[in-house]
């Protein structure tokens, strides 16, 4: 054991060392609010500076750091062998901390790679085949988002001969808002730029699938809403019922294919690309109601998208946390494998119960909180009298209303399969209750989604000063302002405390009533199997069954591909044993990703043959041809 306790040191000193610096960023932004800093050094001056927009996501990167760094202090043990996890791990989140408090174009961009960077050695860090062609593809596609998102600040700098975030402001016009908001939906993983992120949440590991889900890719939302609403010019309405439009499809495809999965990682990752939409579709609506002034509507819609990033932030960081202690348990994150993980991991199974119904937005938590204000912003759209507005808004509501549907089925499988009915397999007869260490790094975020659901007018009230930095209003003489607005609608109510006593209410009355009607003789049966045997554990509701009938409704959304192989040697009509497996293919990727990826390799092998020509001239003209069309390209973009 001597040899690995310098490793053990490592886990320990980066975990502290992160939930420290946390703490030390949150008293910096609070202590140090409008301050700007200036680190000059032979190479490049770092601008940075605290807003109340900046203030916001420092606690909001703190807090659930603090929560996943406690979570790993035990969890990490079993990467104690390659420390590097831990050291990867501080530098990816110091990075996103440091990224939102940039005043300048240089200082974003470098702290962006540097968290790019970093995370993409996390998604590769467990060295497998898996990890290494989802690590690939991850790189490519946040390269590739990264790239549009330098050319956006590039022709900003262009307008402005400015590399300060100051003088930005109103100075993004339509095109590069398309290819700023383009670049930070790749990273955001909206569809259909989402095919990277089902690939590598999962193989990361678990602490830091709920750092890169829970956080980073609302790194992609700030970067969004610093173009948006701090550098546009405030024109184009029609971007933003472009991006509810694709937020609201986006929502929908995102919980359809998570409904299809077994793996549980793999349904959450497909949850965030959800969330993230729903995310898209308030800025959406937010925006537009800014360039139509429409103020009232654009404050709540702005409410609801900063409330959701809150709440996703908690409950998807608590849920990765606890696939991966179901993972660490039990050797396996087939959920078919599982079942009855509530008896066995009775504490995990409430607090994932919990995560579970925040993120199905259940009330009174925090997923309903912000799904509530964004349904009220819609609602209250269909009343601006704009047309446009009002036939958008009612299709938004109805895709919203059927992801919710889908997002309440499909969490209802990731439980019930997991933690209800009988063990499976032997992986989940051996698991046992975690650490209490794991446990209370769970507990927090999921404590934090009910104190918010049940009281959310201290979160609202901190709010208001970043809505009114983003809307560029001014500060209301109300401490909350913006329950006012919500109130003024008479369909707006939520009242968190009537949800609790009529809960209270309705279980008294059930618990009285069995007290005095039922018998006190205890009645002891079997649990009945549709006439089979108990022990015959196949005889179970799988995950598949659970969710076949829907998809076979939504069929249209999937691409699938089936085959049955039967033992051979057998009579015809009686088979002893055969094998159904079914694949779940996403059509993004199957029709548009694919033929992409074909016709490169195609282009690639015909250009690869031009260029390395045996005639040496050949080669010298088509290297002097490229160099022109980069100083033409150059000369088109300076005018």
């Amino acid at each position: 054991m001597t040899h690995d306790k310098p490793n053990i040191i490592y886990r320990h000193f980066f975990s502290y060392l992160s939930i420290l610096s946390a703490a030390f960023f949150t008293f910096l932004s609070l202590y140090n609010y409008n301050n700007e800093f200036i680190l000059q050094s032979s190479l490049v001056d770092f601008s940075f500076k605290f807003s109340p927009f900046s203030i916001l996501f420092v606690i909001f990167i703190s807090l659930i750091s603090i929560f996943i760094s406690i979570f790993s202090v035990k969890y990490g043990e079993k990467y104690d062998k390659r420390p590097s996890l831990f050291i990867y791990a501080f530098f990816f989140i110091l990075s996103m901390v440091i990224l939102v408090i940039s005043n300048d174009m240089l200082t974003f961009l470098i702290f962006w790679e540097l968290m790019s960077i970093f995370s993409f050695l996390l998604v590769i860090y467990e060295g497998n085949e898996e990890a290494r062609k989802a690590g690939f593809l991850y790189f490519l596609m946040t390269h590739i988002g990264t790239v549009l998102i330098t050319a956006s600040f590039i022709m900003l700098y262009l307008k402005t001969s400015s590399f300060s975030f100051d003088y930005y402001k109103g100075a993004a016009g339509i095109i590069i808002l398309a290819a700023a908001i383009t670049g930070f939906s790749i990273k955001a993983g909206i569809m259909p730029f989402h095919t990277w992120l089902p690939y590598a949440h999962p193989v990361a590991p678990a602490n830091i699938s709920a750092a890169m889900s829970g956080i980073m890719v609302n790194m992609a939302i700030y970067g969004i809403l610093k173009f948006l609403f701090v550098f546009s010019s405030g024109s184009g309405s029609f971007l933003g019922i472009i991006l509810l439009i694709i937020g609201a499809l986006s929502g929908l495809f995102g919980i359809m294919y998570a409904m299809a999965q077994k793996d549980i990682k793999k349904l959450l990752a497909f949850s965030t690309i959800e969330n993230m939409g729903i995310i898209f579709m308030g800025i959406g609506l937010s925006y537009w109601a800014l360039v139509e002034n429409f103020k009232s509507l654009e404050y709540l819609a702005m409410l609801a998208v900063l409330l959701h990033i809150v709440s996703h932030g908690l409950s998807k960081s608590s849920l990765f946390m606890g696939s991966g202690l179901i993972d660490k348990y039990t050797h396996t994150r087939n959920m078919e494998k599982l079942g009855g993980l509530s008896k066995k991991m009775g504490q995990l199974s409430v607090l994932f119960l919990i995560g579970v119904m925040s993120i199905s937005a259940m009330p009174p938590l925090s997923g309903f909180l912000s799904e509530w204000y964004l349904y009220i912003s819609l609602i209250s759209s269909v009343f601006t009298g704009n047309l446009y507005m009002v036939y958008f808004s009612i299709i938004a509501i109805a895709l919203l209303s059927l992801t919710g549907a889908a997002a309440g089925a499909t969490f209802t499988k990731l439980f019930g399969i997991t933690f209800l009915g009988r063990p499976r397999t032997e992986n989940a007869e051996i698991a046992v209750e975690p650490h209490i260490i794991e446990r209370i790094g769970i507990a927090l975020p999921v404590l934090l989604c009910i104190f918010i659901g049940i009281y959310p007018y201290k979160i609202i009230a901190s709010l208001n000063a970043v809505i009114f930095y983003l809307t560029g209003g001014t500060v209301s003489p109300y401490p909350l302002s913006a329950v006012h607005i919500i109130n003024a609608r008479p369909f707006s109510l939520y009242l968190p405390a009537l949800v609790i006593i009529a809960f209270a209410a309705i279980l008294s009355i059930v618990i009285f009533y069995l007290k005095i009607y039922s018998s006190n003789k205890k009645r002891i049966f079997e649990t009945w199997a549709c006439g089979l045997d108990e022990k015959n554990l196949k005889a179970q509701y799988s995950g598949g069954g659970f969710s076949s009938s829907i998809m076979k409704v939504f069929s249209s959304f999937y691409s699938s591909v089936s085959e049955i192989n039967f033992e051979k040697d057998v009579k015809k009509y009686f088979r002893s044993k055969s094998v159904y497996t079914e694949e779940i293919n996403d059509i993004f990727e199957k029709y548009i990703y694919i033929p992409i990826e074909k016709l490169y390799l195609k282009v690639s092998e015909i250009f690869n043959k031009m260029v390395n020509s045996e005639n040496i001239n050949i080669s010298l003209g088509y290297l002097f041809l490229s160099l022109i069309t980069c100083f033409i390209l150059y000369i088109f973009i300076i005018k």
